[in-house]
């Protein structure tokens, strides 16, 4: 409660981490519980000085028997983010989605090729960066065990990624029966079927294919959509992309083993806490092959 009024604030929030699926989770939950109509806010790390009351008129359309949320994928690893939702909303309720190393760090990689953020010019400079200014590098179990303590164990849901690809439905509804919502049949829900973008090419890295492709988003932006795609259809335009775009290619199993193996620690430390299986995130040579299916769709989106 705030100057006498009473703030209307969710009771739960996904933190993450990037490209685990949040924004899917987000548009099949729009309309079934409460969410700000921004996927993501970003009020816990970088608009905390807009004010809670900003923040709480986000969730203030609903009715209050339904459960209000967010998804801040940016949250997970920010400790400062963590405390400041434990300040204003001390029992929320927490979601994790855990997703294989390797492929999670490609895919936030290609999200960030093809935008227009910086980044290095190829996944294995990217990985090296993250390394060397000790950026996000999947430290799930450290993390994991940061929320448990701050909101305690009961509040915290850890979900995998696997999951949600194998059986949606059922990943759904344990988010549904945690947040305490009512469950939502997929197949009525307005979503595709892929769970993350797939990001699948970037412009070229020097600052013509760059300018280009801005360009040519500028120009869809403002009509000239219809035109630019029956530009694609032709030889011309084939010629003329493989210029400025790049495709990307499947994730090197070279580079995916580097990462499994960097990441060792936190995987099994991660498989102690839930109890789950995680041999197919390991480096091939410490897998388990009961069931034949040790490899990880890495090359996913």
């Amino acid at each position: 409660m705030t100057n006498g009024k009473m703030l209307r604030l969710p009771s739960f929030i996904h933190v993450g981490p990037p490209r685990t699926g949040t924004t899917w989770l987000h548009e099949v939950l729009t309309g079934h519980v409460g969410l700000p109509r921004e996927k993501e806010t970003r009020f816990f790390d970088v608009r905390y000085d807009r004010g809670i009351d900003w923040y709480s008129g986000l969730f203030g359309e609903y009715p209050t028997d339904v459960p209000a949320g967010e998804m801040g994928p940016t949250y997970f690893s920010n400790a400062i983010a963590r405390e400041r939702i434990k300040h204003h909303v001390p029992d929320c309720k927490i979601i994790v989605t855990f997703r294989e190393p390797a492929a999670r760090l490609y895919s936030l990689y290609r999200l960030i090729r093809s935008g227009s953020h910086p980044a290095e010019n190829t996944f294995e400079g990217y990985a090296r960066f993250q390394v060397e200014c000790g950026g996000d590098l999947c430290d799930y179990a450290t993390q994991l065990k940061r929320w448990q303590a701050t909101f305690g164990k009961p509040r915290v849901l850890a979900l995998f990624y696997d999951d949600l690809d194998a059986d949606p439905q059922r990943y759904l509804d344990s988010v549904c029966d945690f947040v305490g919502a009512k469950s939502v049949a997929l197949n009525r829900a307005a979503t595709g079927g892929g769970k993350v973008y797939s990001a699948p090419s970037a412009a070229h890295s020097n600052s013509l294919g760059l300018r280009t492709v801005k360009a040519l988003s500028w120009a869809s932006q403002r009509g000239a959509r219809p035109l630019i795609e029956l530009g694609k259809r032709t030889a011309l335009w084939k010629s003329i992309r493989r210029r400025f775009v790049e495709d990307f290619q499947p994730l090197s199993e070279e580079s995916a083993e580097e990462i499994r193996a960097m990441m060792l620690p936190e995987t099994e430390e991660l498989e102690r806490i839930t109890l789950r299986d995680l041999s197919s995130w390991k480096p091939r040579a410490l897998r388990k092959f009961d069931d034949g299916r040790a490899s990880v769709r890495s090359q996913a989106g």
